[in-house]
């Protein structure tokens, strides 16, 4: 084996490392959170935040699946096993940009809720997300279609899992699709900021300190983790180029599922329930995402509908 070919080897182990731990964490997190997803969602009614919470988790935790099968299948090199790996590949592709709609409209519903269902922040938010997908499948089909003839990498004859080399010109709609996606979550982080800060908040724990505290803790999260992918697309080799992308997909997921489990915590509950709470703290209780203020009287915010 020559030095090119264990300077491949060791990015690939690099890579396959990497996919473990992250699949190890999505796991863990699954099965450290299950007692509260029982409490707080399996005992409530369908809504549709409960549905797109499901979907999320098990989507997310199920749809791995295959990825994990991508990454550490081994088989001798075939054309069976080309076929499998491409539609591998393909199945890789569609289900991040399936998560991340699902997360994106998550998203989207939370801010719409803490904005009292306002029809010109939703029509807001619809156009910036359709100009951001445009802009992510745009650049990526331009990109790709552009690519020189040389701008190409040897596929080299794998046994284990069906990493295949990203070129410079994948690289640079995959750095544009990736930026447009945080450029996205900039503008989430940017209306939940105004709109927690625009209100008078009670003292002790309320809903909207919890949700600029989990919102400006994703929006962290995310940011590094989004940035981390770019630079991988920037500084990587053709075998850990997108390095990141199932890590930011990943840890998308499993922070959205906690905004949702904290969002149902039931000492928000007794918060809302307590006579010494002000009005806008009740108003903005925990209706906003879930049915907890079943024990409240009939009076419910728009944004309680959300339930």
């Amino acid at each position: 084996m020559d030095t090119a070919e264990l300077e491949v080897q060791s990015q690939l182990a690099l890579f396959q490392y990497i996919e473990a731990t992250q699949f190890t964490l999505l796991c863990y997190d699954y099965f450290l959170t299950l007692d509260w997803e029982i409490s707080r969602y399996w005992r409530r009614g369908i809504t549709i935040p409960t549905v797109l919470f499901f979907a999320n988790r098990y989507g997310t935790l199920l749809g791995n699946v295959p990825v994990v099968m991508m990454n550490f299948w081994t088989a001798p090199e075939s054309p069976s096993k080309g076929q499998v790996c491409a539609a591998l590949d393909f199945y890789h592709e569609t289900f991040i940009i399936t998560i991340q709609v699902i997360i994106g409209v998550m998203l989207i519903l939370r801010t719409y809720a803490l904005y009292e269902r306002n029809g010109r922040i939703l029509g807001f938010m619809l156009v910036f997300s359709a100009s951001i997908i445009c802009i992510g499948v745009g650049s990526t089909i331009y990109t790709n279609h552009k690519a020189p003839a040389t701008d190409q990498e040897p596929v080299l004859p794998l046994s284990i899992g069906c990493v295949s080399p990203v070129t410079q010109a994948e690289s640079k709609g995959l750095i544009i699709a990736w930026s447009a996606m945080g450029l996205f979550d900039c503008m989430i982080f940017s209306l939940t900021l105004y709109k927690t800060l625009s209100r008078r908040r009670p003292k002790g724990l309320n809903l909207l300190s919890l949700l600029m505290r989990d919102g400006c803790i994703y929006f962290g999260v995310m940011v590094i983790s989004n940035l981390c992918n770019i630079l991988s697309f920037v500084f990587g080799t053709p075998y850990t180029r997108g390095l990141f992308n199932t890590t930011t997909n990943i840890i998308s997921s499993l922070m959205i599922s906690r905004l949702m489990l904290n969002i149902r915590d039931p000492a928000l509950a007794k918060d809302v329930n307590s006579d010494s709470q002000d009005s806008s703290a009740v108003q903005w209780g925990v209706g906003v995402f879930s049915t907890q203020l079943e024990s409240m009287p009939p009076r419910r915010t728009m944004a309680a509908e959300w339930v």
